[in-house]
Order: structure tokens, then sequence, then C-alpha cells
């Protein structure tokens, strides 16, 4: 069920499907249960594709988080990323807080494929994500630019209430896991 949930073309194509097919029965037959079968088909994609739109599920809620972080990393803005870090996990706050100064981001982000795994059975639940991230920005002490370009960042998340906050993460360089706070204040990856 959260496959179609998840994912508006499935149920698009479903819909779309059910609606020819009930077309062509109308059309041969031109009867009114012919025709309540093509409004109930129409009324149900119509329907279903509302729910998909509005409800997010948890493995999307994850994905908007990861694209959360990315926003507030473009943004500069330290504050928006402490606010989705978990308040417990006092290391990844102070990378961020040593982090983010050194460099003057003119533009980071992800690409549109975050893959989340979910672990449901978790109290509270859990989420790993990996994505393929790219920042673009200036070293600040060297003025040096600082190209991470489509490289792997694995993250951690943990439910909290209604909210998906970071819990760990792991940046890598050319495949090999690096120490993100200690290559930016160097500008050079180091493992």
């Amino acid at each position: 069920m959260s496959f179609f949930m998840e994912n508006g073309l499935a149920i698009a194509v479903i819909g779309g499907l059910a609606i020819t097919l009930t077309l062509v029965f109308f059309m041969a037959r031109r009867t009114g249960g012919s025709l309540s079968a093509l409004a109930a088909a129409v009324a149900a994609t119509i329907v279903l594709l509302t729910i998909e739109w509005f409800v997010q599920t948890d493995r999307e809620q994850v994905a908007s988080a990861v694209h959360g972080i990315y926003a507030a990393v473009d943004q500069n803005d330290v504050n928006g990323v402490l606010a989705l870090i978990d308040p417990s996990t006092t290391q990844i706050r102070a990378d961020v807080q040593a982090l983010m100064p050194m460099v003057k981001v003119e533009n980071a982000g992800s690409g549109r494929n975050v893959e989340v795994m979910l672990n449901e059975s978790a109290t509270p639940m859990t989420a790993t994500t990996t994505s393929r991230a790219f920042l673009n920005g200036t070293h600040v002490q060297t003025g040096h630019p600082v190209p991470y370009i489509n490289q792997r960042v694995d993250m951690e998340w943990v439910k909290s209430g209604d909210q998906w906050l970071l819990k760990g993460y792991t940046a890598y360089f050319d495949g090999k896991p690096i120490d993100a706070v200690n290559s930016a204040r160097t500008n050079r990856a180091v493992p």
C-alpha cells in the first residue's frame, strides 16, 4: 500500500487504464451502469491522487528532511541545520557549528534520488538515507574554492514526535569516508 502512497504515477497509470476500459465499455453499451462505472473510475483515480498528494509517508518525510538539511546548508543557515539535528547528538551539532563557518556555501543540495531505508521495528523509529550531494563554496580563510560534487553522503535519522531528526552522518570523497570537519579545515579530503 505504501508503494501507491509514495508513487502518484502508479495511481495515474492504473487509474488511466481503468478509465480507458470503462470508457470503452460505456461507448459500446451506453447504459446507465456503464456510465456509473466510468464515473466511479474517474472519481476513484482523482480521490487516490489527492490522497497521495496530501499524505506524506515516513519514507517521504525522511527524504524531505534530507532535502531540508541541504536547503539549510545552501542558505548558510547554521540554526536551520541545527533545528534538524537530534539535540542529544552533541558531536554532530559541534561539527555543524565548526564546519559551516569555515565555508561560504554558494550552492548545495542533492539529486532527487534519495534512498531511504526505514527501520519500523525500532523504538523510536529510525531510518538511514544515502544520497549524492553537491556543495560549491569558498573556503573562508584561504579563499580557495571548495568543490564537493556528486559525492555520497549517508545519514542516520530518528523520529522524534512527528519530525525526523539527524542522528549521524558519513561523508565520502571518491568512495572513501572522510572527516568532514578536518577536510573543510584543511580544504582537502581527510580520511
